[in-house]
């Protein structure tokens, strides 16, 4: 930036700081962090953000903002980390450059860091970043080969590293978010051997031996994590029956389409179906959800990542279904789908809200 540019860029930040001063609003907030975007003032951006989020919590652009020159700082950290790697390779760089591929989601590229560290050198704390990386690609994907790869290159690095607490917490943490609690009370006690006691691990051990009797071994609860795709602690799908009025409508005009046999919207146990009654909306909308998860399922086994779609053909005619987090929408039709049915069952898949149990409409 020019002397000139400089100058007009500290100009424009003054009058938008005095803007916030005089009335602090989401937007002037928002003026004020993309000024100091300009100027190059990374840390001022992250300051003005968080202090806006402060007083407007929830606000979708200075979100946006903060999370994008998170992003922005961290990928430039990384990039100087990796020259470094190049130029000179040692365990201090290729610590802290697992650790923010893994924080940016880069869980694939951490392990490779992980796994040359490991060639190189066999040195344990290479061993807990292979193990690390491992991990944290089984929460993503929740492969039971990740899984259990992941478990044994923790017991790996807990043997490698005898004295050190943060293998057997991490062993702690996979156990526990697998179900596995009678490995987790283990993790627990070898950790208590650490920080003798510690309360916090005293709570948490009496509440996983109560949690351990007759609990699954590692192998069954990477079995149930790949057919479900949930750990324990993840968010309980939603039972109660929310407002379904956007749903009901679409259902409605998707299934008035030429050719269009049944549509549905699902959502974990719940389901809107338009098209079949009784009997056969349930069993109808009970073979929607079976196709859903098993799409989900296949995907995880063949490491592909989060299932989207996926089209069925046959005699029957076609079934398509669109995947998305807050639901799943499918349309049979007696012959070949349009993009307009497609583009609904986006659209669905979507929306917010879903029904509460198995409906029938006409």
């Amino acid at each position: 930036m020019s002397f000139l540019n400089r100058i007009m860029s500290a100009g424009r930040v003054r009058t938008a700081a005095r803007r916030v001063a005089k009335e602090p609003t989401p937007t002037a907030y928002a003026e004020l962090a993309q000024e100091y975007a300009v100027a190059g003032d990374v840390e001022e951006v992250l300051r003005v953000t968080a202090e806006g989020l402060r007083l407007f919590p929830g606000d979708v652009e200075l979100k946006r903002l903060g999370e994008r020159t998170r992003s922005l700082r961290l990928e430039s950290r990384i990039r100087e980390l990796q020259q470094e790697l190049r130029s000179a390779p040692r365990p201090a760089v290729r610590k802290e450059l697992c650790e923010l591929l893994i924080e940016a989601g880069r869980v694939a590229r951490a392990e490779e860091v992980a796994n040359e560290w490991h060639q190189s050198t066999k040195s344990g704390e290479s061993a807990y970043y292979r193990a690390l990386a491992r991990t944290e690609r089984f929460f993503a994907d929740r492969r039971r080969d990740d899984g259990r790869q992941a478990y044994d290159l923790v017991k790996a690095a807990e043997d490698a590293l005898p004295g050190d607490p943060r293998p057997v917490r991490l062993m702690l943490q996979l156990c526990s978010r697998l179900g596995a609690w009678s490995d987790a009370r283990r993790s627990i006690a070898r950790l208590l051997e650490h920080f003798p006691g510690d309360p916090a691990l005293e709570a948490r051990f009496r509440t996983v031996v109560a949690l351990s009797d007759g609990s699954k071994g590692i192998d069954q609860a990477l079995r149930e994590v790949e057919r479900s795709g949930r750990l324990v602690d993840d968010e309980p799908e939603k039972k109660e029956a929310p407002e379904s009025g956007n749903v009901r409508p679409m259902l409605q005009s998707l299934v008035k389409e030429p050719g269009v046999q049944a549509a549905f919207f699902t959502r974990g146990s719940t389901a809107l179906v338009q098209g079949p009654k009784g009997a056969t909306a349930e069993r109808a909308a009970r073979g929607v959800r079976e196709v859903v998860g098993g799409c989900r399922a296949a995907a995880r086994k063949l490491g592909l990542g989060a299932a989207q779609s996926a089209r069925l053909e046959g005699d029957f005619g076609t079934l398509v279904l669109v995947i998305g987090e807050q639901g799943s929408a499918a349309v049979w039709c007696d012959g070949p789908s349009n993009n307009r049915h497609e583009e609904s069952l986006r659209q669905l898949a979507g929306a917010a809200s879903a029904a509460g149990n198995t409906e029938q409409s006409s």
